[in-house]
């Protein structure tokens, strides 16, 4: 049996959680996000009953995985630092405890539903980081991105549309960045011309060269630091055998 001492305390400690969750920093379509009762933490927590994620009886808690991407990027630098996760009988209020990123970082004023300009470059630089990894991560519109109040530097918030990729996904997945990348930074025939070469390798079950063009791709990508104007391109129909990324776009 658990101690009386025990039972209260974690009654105090709810009814301190519930009562930040009525203030919430933000909130989604799926989780709302409050503060811990921990110093420098927020909890992100579940609105709805966590059923796995395939919706199995037996699936692992949908919130575990997240975590477990999370802290991946975490381990990078480019998303907050998963403190914890609890989950509960029957999966209502499962949520994750991680670090509270708001003095350093900001979503600043946006346009658009998507991140745009300099800041997409730099968000799918960081998508394919995650995708060599292994991890593919989906919804990065522009509330799921904050940057950094002094460098931009873009940080990964929620991991609730990720999974882990290998194979033709994987490369899939580093294709995907790395051409939304040149699309962002303004070179979008470039990225169309990227993506078919790489799933051309892919049709063909090539995916061995499928990664190595994959990856050449993506360290052009690295080296873009802002979107281009009035880029050269080289060879703009070298999308045969034996091209290199290097046809399109100069060192």
């Amino acid at each position: 049996m658990r101690k009386a001492g025990a039972l209260i305390n974690e009654y105090l400690r709810e009814g301190k959680l519930s009562s930040n969750r009525s203030n919430p920093v933000g909130q989604g379509g799926n989780a709302v996000v409050y503060a811990s009762d921990t110093p420098g933490n927020v909890m992100k927590q579940l609105k709805d009953r966590d059923r796995g994620r395939f919706g199995l009886p037996d699936d692992e808690p949908a919130v575990i995985d997240e975590a477990n991407l999370q802290a991946i990027a975490a381990e990078m630098g480019i998303a907050p630092r998963v403190a914890g996760v609890e989950t509960f009988r029957g999966g209502i209020g499962n949520r994750i405890e991680m670090e509270d990123v708001r003095d350093n970082f900001e979503m600043p004023p946006v346009s658009s539903q998507w991140p745009t300009g300099k800041n997409a470059v730099r968000v799918n630089q960081q998508l394919g980081q995650l995708a060599l990894k292994g991890v593919r991560l989906g919804d990065r519109h522009a509330g799921n991105v904050v940057y950094n109040k002094m460098t931009g530097r873009p940080l990964q918030l929620d991991f609730g549309i990720g999974d882990r990729v290998s194979g033709a996904d994987q490369v899939q997945a580093l294709a995907e960045a790395t051409a939304e990348g040149f699309r962002a930074a303004g070179i979008g025939d470039v990225g169309d011309i990227f993506r078919a070469t790489v799933y051309d390798l892919l049709e063909g079950g090539q995916v061995t060269e499928a990664m190595d063009v994959a990856k050449q791709g993506f360290s052009r990508l690295q080296k873009i630091k802002a979107p281009l104007e009035g880029a050269e391109r080289y060879k703009p129909n070298a999308a045969t055998t034996g091209y290199a990324i290097e046809d399109f776009i100069p060192g």
